[in-house]
């Protein structure tokens, strides 16, 4: 039975992935990359070093409807949000199905999924069917349902998260007892690094692209090409995520104006820090020694 690792390059499917080397032999694994063509370059760097490193084949799938993050916002002439998270189910969980049913083999899934990450999460399974929706009839909507159910009749697909009660500083901290270091992104002060920009990430952050020059165009760019490429265009932003006094239209915030926005002394940020704070670079401890 093979052995997949769902690696996105942060901390938490790094730290799986170390262990699933550990426990079960190099050969017997292979880590999966959804990618989404919104990631940092850096994280393209990281991921390639860290399979490397470990001796592990990499596999690589991407969503076959779109060509990347921004093409599937301009076909859907939106940006995803908080309330509409259409981005994890068409670019990562969709790939990642294609995927398993192309195989003519069994698999045990690895994912790097914790409990302390959100209350939704903490109600996961420690282990359970890759599939266990698709034999519930009161779950509508399934993707290619019924060559899921034909192809469990003779396959299986068990996930096990490994770091399920694990605490983020955990995480770290076993990453470097093995000799690594996590995704660069996380020294920088990052909290997720997983789609550079996350449609969540915090207002702290949002400062610090906007202070990347590489990270600044590439927003501003995806949003002028929704704007082009669509009648009505759409933020990256939500309305709510700086007071409307701040937005030239008195509702939607452009990707500039909420630079501008985070970068302003009397600003109201992050009402909430994520544990650890914002103190050195890292929100981790370990980081920066």
């Amino acid at each position: 039975m093979k052995i997949l690792v769902q690696f996105s390059g942060g901390k938490d499917s790094q730290a799986c992935l170390i262990k699933a080397v550990k426990e079960y032999g190099k050969e017997n694994v292979t880590a999966v990359f959804c990618d989404t063509g919104w990631e940092h370059a850096d994280t393209y760097k990281h991921i390639n070093a860290i399979v490397d490193a470990l001796g592990v084949k990499l596999v690589t799938i991407k969503s076959k409807k779109y060509k990347d993050f921004v093409d599937m916002s301009i076909k859907k002439k939106r940006f995803p949000s908080l309330m509409a998270r259409f981005c994890t189910s068409e670019l990562k969980v969709i790939p990642m199905i294609d995927y398993i049913l192309s195989q003519d083999e069994s698999f045990i899934i690895i994912q790097g999924i914790r409990a302390k990450e959100s209350s939704a999460r903490a109600g996961y399974d420690v282990e359970c069917s890759y599939f266990k929706d698709y034999f519930n009839n009161e779950v509508k909507g399934l993707y290619r349902k019924k060559d899921v159910i034909e192809w469990c009749k003779t396959h299986d697909a068990s996930v096990l998260r490994p770091i399920f009660r694990w605490s983020a500083q955990d995480v770290i901290d076993y990453i470097l007892e093995n000799g690594q270091r996590p995704n660069p992104l996380y020294e920088r002060g990052f909290s997720r690094v997983g789609c550079f920009p996350c449609v969540m990430c915090r207002k702290r952050e949002v400062q610090l692209i906007s202070k990347d020059e590489w990270a600044r165009k590439r927003l501003i760019d995806a949003e002028q090409r929704m704007k082009d490429e669509t009648e009505k265009g759409s933020s990256f932003f939500p309305p709510t995520y700086i007071p409307k006094r701040f937005c030239a239209n008195g509702e939607y915030p452009t990707v500039q104006e909420v630079f501008k926005y985070v970068n302003r002394n009397d600003a109201q940020l992050d009402m909430f820090e994520p544990d650890g704070g914002y103190s050195c670079m890292s929100l981790y401890h370990g980081l920066c020694e």
